[in-house]
C-alpha cells in the first residue's frame, strides 16, 4: 500500500499570497507551491518563465513507524532522523539554479526474509534476484542525497536546462548473517525547449548508473548450514523459486537507466498547464565473484539480469484566483519487469504494474489566512507477478483514497496555527493467487508470498491528524514547528485469522522544525 501521509508537511497548510502567476512567488509562503517545486525538478525549463523568489529552507525532523500490519519483507518498526536543506536561486532573469541536500539515519527492527536494501512497504514485491534468511534482525542505514538543477533562457525562445542527482547509502544488518551494503546512485538529465507566446514544447533525455556492493559475513560462520534453517542463506530467482548461488558472500549489482521524453506547457495570467511523456529502461545486472573471491563489474562475472521498462504520462493544471486556488494532477505509469538467468539461458519471472493516480487540491483563503483546504488523492493499481518455474501467479487490483481538510484555527500577522484532519484508505477490488509447487521447497510461498497476498487483499482505513505552528522570527525569516499522527486499521479479520498479525493498528508519527527565509 502506498502510504504518503508523512511528507514533512501537509499540502495546504500555510497562508497564500494574492499575487497572480506572473508575479514573484515565495515557495515557503504556501505548501501549494511545494507541489510546483517538485514539478520544476521534473522539467525545469517548463517553469523558466514563472517568477519564483529566492528562498532557502533548512529542516530537522523525526519519523516513527510501528507496522503491525505489513508485508513480510518490511521491518516491524522503524525510526528515522533527517536533516534537509533546499532552495531556489535566481542569478538573473534568464538563469535560475535549484539545489537540495538530504541526510537520513534510519534504524529498523525485526525484518526477516530480506538481505537487501529493498523494502515492500511501498511496493508489492522485491526485485526478483536477491538473498534472504528467515531470521529477523535489526538494520541501520544512512542516506545522503544531493541534487542540483539549472534552467537558462539562452536565446529568445530557446530554453536549456539540466538536473544532476547523487545518492549514497550504507546499510548493514546487526546480527548473523551480516550484509554490509554500499550503494552509489548518480544520474543526470538535460532539457531543451522552445516557447512561442504562451506555449512551449520541450524534449529531454537522461542517463543513470547505480552500483551496489554486498559483503556478507557472520560472527559464527557455522550457522550458515541447512541444519540451521533460520540462518541458512538462500537465493530467490523469480517469485517463489529458490536456486543455488555460490557468490553469496561477495556480489554486486549494477543498474543502467536510460530515459527520454517530451513535454508541452501553457501559461496565462491565472492558468498553468503542463504535460510530460517519458520512456525509461533500467537494466540491473547481478555480478558474482572471481576465483579470488573479489566482485567487480566484468562480463565474465555476470550471473543474472532484471529489466524494468516504464512508460509514464504526467499532467498538471493550476488555477490561481483572487480568493481560491485549484491544482489537479493526473499520472499514469505502465511498468513491466522480466528477469534473465545467464547460466540457464532463460527467464522465469514477469511483473506488470499499471498505475493511475490523481490528486485534486482546493484552497479557499482570505488573503493570507486559510479558510478551508481540501485534498482528495487516489491511486489505482493493477499488479501481476508470475513465476513460470516456481509456478506462482498473483494479481491484485486495488484503490488507495486519501481525503484531508485543513484550516487556520488561529491567525495573526506574526503567528498562525493550522489544523489538518483526514483519512487514508485502501480497498482491494479484485485479487487472485495461484501456486502449484514445482519442488518440495515451498519456503517463500508459505512464509512470504501467501502472507503478502493476505495483506494486499485486506481493506484498510485510518484517521490522520496534523498540527503546524508558524512564527515570524525576522522580517525575512519564519520558523515552523509541525507534528503528524495517524493510524491504520484492517476492516475485516481475515488477515488476523490467516497470518501471524497481532490485531493492533499501524501507528505513524512525525515531528520537526524548519527555518525558511
Amino acid at each position: 500500500m502506498k502510504f504518503k501521509i508523512f511528507h514533512i508537511v501537509s499540502f495546504l497548510s500555510f497562508g497564500c499570497v494574492s499575487a497572480q502567476l506572473n508575479d514573484s512567488i515565495f515557495i515557503p509562503a504556501n505548501q501549494i507551491y511545494y507541489q510546483q517545486l517538485n514539478r520544476i525538478w521534473d522539467n525545469p525549463i517548463q517553469f523558466s518563465h514563472q517568477k519564483f523568489s529566492d528562498f532557502t529552507e533548512t529542516e530537522l525532523s523525526a519519523v516513527v513507524k510501528d507496522l503491525n500490519m505489513k508485508r513480510v519483507q518490511t521491518a516491524e518498526s522503524s525510526n528515522e532522523f533527517a536533516f534537509n536543506t533546499q532552495g531556489i536561486f535566481n542569478i538573473s532573469e534568464k538563469l535560475r539554479l535549484l539545489g537540495s541536500f538530504d541526510y537520513q539515519f534510519v534504524t529498523e527492527k525485526n525484518m526477516g526474509y530480506n538481505l537487501t536494501t529493498g523494502r515492500t512497504e511501498d511496493q508489492f514485491v522485491l526485485n526478483p534476484n536477491y538473498l534472504f534468511v528467515p531470521k529477523k534482525a535489526n538494520w541501520e542505514t544512512q542516506n545522503y542525497h544531493v541534487k542540483g538543477g539549472v534552467s537558462y533562457n539562452i536565446w529568445k525562445g530557446l530554453d536549456l536546462g539540466a538536473v544532476v542527482d547523487y545518492r549514497n547509502q550504507s546499510s548493514y544488518r546487526k546480527s548473523d548473517p551480516r550484509p554490509e551494503i554500499s550503494t552509489a546512485d548518480y544520474s543526470g538529465k538535460i532539457f531543451a525547449g522552445y516557447h512561442v507566446g504562451k506555449h512551449q514544447l520541450s524534449v529531454f533525455g537522461g542517463l543513470g548508473r547505480k552500483t551496489e556492493t554486498n559483503d556478507i559475513m557472520a560472527v559464527n560462520e557455522a550457522v550458515n548450514a541447512p541444519a540451521n534453517p533460520e540462518y541458512f542463506v538462500r537465493f530467490s530467482n523469480g517469485y517463489g523459486r529458490l536456486v543455488y548461488f555460490p557468490s553469496y558472500s561477495d556480489f554486486s549489482y549494477r543498474t543502467i537507466d536510460r530515459n527520454f521524453g517530451g513535454g508541452y506547457a501553457f501559461e496565462s495570467n491565472r492558468n498553468f498547464f503542463n504535460i510530460n511523456f517519458s520512456y525509461s529502461k533500467a537494466m540491473q545486472t547481478l555480478f558474482g565473484k572471481d576465483a579470488n573471491s573479489v566482485t567487480y563489474f566484468e562480463e565474465s562475472l555476470e550471473k543474472m539480469k532484471y529489466r524494468l521498462v516504464n512508460y509514464k504520462t504526467d499532467a498538471n493544471y493550476w488555477y490561481k484566483g483572487e480568493k481560491m486556488d485549484f491544482m489537479s494532477n493526473v499520472n499514469f505509469q505502465s511498468i513491466t519487469g522480466d528477469n534473465y538467468n545467464i547460466s540457464e539461458f532463460g527467464q522465469n519471472y514477469r511483473m506488470t504494474l499499471d498505475r493511475l493516480a490523481f490528486a485534486n487540491h482546493f484552497l479557499l483563503r482570505d488573503q493570507q489566512k486559510i479558510k478551508l483546504g481540501v485534498t482528495l488523492e487516489g491511486i489505482y493499481n493493477d499488479f501481476s507477478a508470475i513465476d513460470l518455474l516456481g509456478v506462482t501467479y498473483k494479481y491484485v487490483k486495488g484503490m488507495n483514497l486519501n481525503l484531508k481538510f485543513n484550516k487556520d484555527i488561529f491567525y495573526r500577522d506574526s503567528q498562525k496555527v493550522n489544523l489538518e484532519l483526514g483519512a487514508v484508505s485502501y480497498f482491494p477490488l479484485s485479487e487472485s493467487l495461484t501456486y502449484n509447487a514445482a519442488s518440495s521447497n515451498t519456503l517463500l510461498f508459505d512464509n512470504v508470498i501467501k502472507n503478502d497476498h493476505e495483506f494486499d487483499s485486506t481493506s484498510q482505513l485510518g484517521p490522520h491528524f496534523g498540527l503546524q505552528f508558524y512564527q515570524k522570527v525576522t522580517a525575512k525569516a519564519d520558523l515552523k514547528i509541525f507534528t503528524n499522527f495517524a493510524t491504520l486499521f484492517p476492516l475485516n479479520s481475515s488477515l488476523e485469522q490467516n497470518t501471524d498479525y497481532n490485531g493492533n493498528p499501524n501507528l505513524y508519527f512525525n515531528a520537526g522544525i524548519s527555518l525558511f527565509y
